[in-house]
């Protein structure tokens, strides 16, 4: 690798707004030894020809402040103590495998060339012109205008308000990469996708405000948090499939919208999620494997019918920017159209986590309306029975109204149509709601069943009254079973 040599400074001072020659500031960063902390500085340059730093090791900090690259910056496997490229203008950024002992800055830069093309990164069966997932990336043919693949940054990566405006379906290559601090992206804006798909940064990713066509962050490891917020907007995809993050997650006030703006979050591990989105996304919110401690959402931007997927997703506790009751919480479940019996169970450990013993017995109860309409016919006449009857175990209180109601009934009609007495029984006094109850309990009697015999449409009443009181001991024993299994 090339090493400074000679003087602290060097020799060579162009003044901002002079043309130079690339080899000419290649052999001025590479030719002089610099001590510790020392900085090498060139402002307002116009760099005439390709500045290839490939596999050098710079002892001295890097500036190149509001200079203007004709060709692509090569930093493959460069080692410098910090590279400072605030409010440059370069074709292209080519950095795999670079290793800055301090801070990366392309605060307020400008990357990328020719007619930028909004890419919005979208799913294999999509029909736009970005780049398709979930297919992992052919590294080796696929090239951004901004490339930091394995680069290792043992300070902060500094993007703020960076520009990243091309063609090319990604703006940012950046697997593996590993940064020491954070990512600083505030205000980033590019037209193609960010890929930093098994990334490990220590600290945050922030993208406030940020305006990209996507983000794959499979695999993304983050020590504090990520955030997509503050008016962060994505016109494509965004993945982290299978990330692991120490935080928070959050799209508080960002906009995924289109053509394919998605959220795919299947098998993330994050203690604290918020989708509380500045509107509805445009696409899916894929949540399936997930792990929460916390989920932060709003009712008004859940995702449309159909583009909801919440199997195997587990969660703590549920809070929400505007109160939302049960029956509004159940419907969000059911816009996941594969919503199993689990859905519904995790939700209803959630409220029962909360000491919300009602809103409990109301999801569950959902949970049985909504997984009989995949029985036959005949399990959904029987379910809708039990509904009716007393809602599957889950309203009690239905099942003595129901009582109380078929005893007033047959105390009616038999008060007016008495029956007649069986000889040998009359020891008993003729009571018209004794002997409707007694037709109604399927197992005790009171002794009046026996002792009277009704006639004509008597019989019918009756008949009605006994089959009704066991279909409703039947249903409560089945619904009584299916609590104690189930709940």
């Amino acid at each position: 690798m090339a090493r400074l040599r000679g003087s602290r400074r060097p020799r060579w001072r162009p003044e901002p707004g002079d043309t130079v020659d690339a080899a000419r500031l290649r052999e001025e960063i590479t030719g002089h030894q610099a001590a510790a902390g020392t900085l090498l500085r060139f402002e307002g340059l116009r760099v005439r020809g390709p500045l290839d730093l490939s596999r050098c090791r710079v002892d001295a900090g890097l500036e190149l402040v509001d200079c203007v690259f004709e060709e692509p910056l090569r930093c493959t496997e460069l080692t410098i103590p910090s590279l400072d490229l605030t409010g440059s203008t370069l074709p292209a950024l080519r950095a795999d495998r670079i290793a800055v002992e301090g801070d990366l800055r392309l605060s307020k830069a400008r990357l990328g060339s020719g007619t930028p093309v909004s890419r919005p990164l979208a799913g294999p069966t999509a029909t736009g012109a970005g780049p398709r997932v979930p297919r992992r990336l052919a590294e080796d043919s696929t090239s951004a205008a901004c490339e930091l693949a394995d680069a290792r940054i043992s300070g902060n990566l500094v993007a703020e308000e960076l520009t990243v405006a091309d063609d090319a379906p990604w703006s940012l290559l950046a697997p593996r990469l590993n940064v020491s601090g954070s990512v600083h992206a505030r205000g980033l804006t590019t037209t193609g996708a960010l890929y930093l798909r098994d990334a490990q940064i220590t600290y945050a990713l922030n993208l406030h405000g940020a305006d990209v066509g996507g983000l794959d962050g499979t695999g993304l490891a983050c020590g504090r948090g990520l955030y997509a917020d503050w008016g962060f907007r994505s016109s494509g995809q965004v993945l982290l499939r299978g990330a692991t993050i120490d935080g928070v997650v959050t799209f508080h006030d960002s906009v995924i919208g289109g053509p394919e703006g998605a959220l795919l979050l299947s098998r993330l591990r994050v203690p604290r999620l918020r989708l509380d989105l500045r509107e509805a996304p445009a696409g899916a919110v894929v949540l399936q494997d997930a792990a929460v401690d916390v989920l932060v959402d709003a009712e008004a931007t859940w995702p449309a019918q159909g583009r909801l997927n919440l199997q195997g997703f587990t969660y703590k506790r549920l809070e929400t920017t505007e109160p939302v009751n049960v029956r509004s919480r159940v419907d969000w479940l059911t816009r996941d159209p594969n919503a199993g019996a689990g859905s519904f169970e995790q939700l209803a450990t959630s409220y029962e986590g909360a000491g919300d013993e009602r809103s409990a017995r109301t999801v569950r109860h959902a949970r049985e309306r909504h997984m009989r309409r995949l029985d036959r016919l005949s399990g959904r006449v029987w379910g809708l029975l039990q509904d009716v009857l007393f809602g599957y175990g889950y309203a009690p209180r239905r099942a003595l109204i129901w009582l109380l109601c078929l005893a007033a009934a047959g105390s009616l009609w038999f008060a007016n149509h008495e029956p007649r007495a069986v000889s040998g029984s009359g020891q008993r006094a003729w009571d018209p709601v004794l002997y409707s109850v007694d037709l109604i309990i399927p197992v005790a009697s009171l002794g009046y069943r026996g002792s009277w015999d009704p006639h004509g449409m008597g019989k019918v009443v009756a008949v009605f009254l006994v089959a009704s009181g066991w279909t409703l001991a039947t249903a409560v024993l089945a619904g009584a079973r299916r609590v104690i299994g189930r709940g």
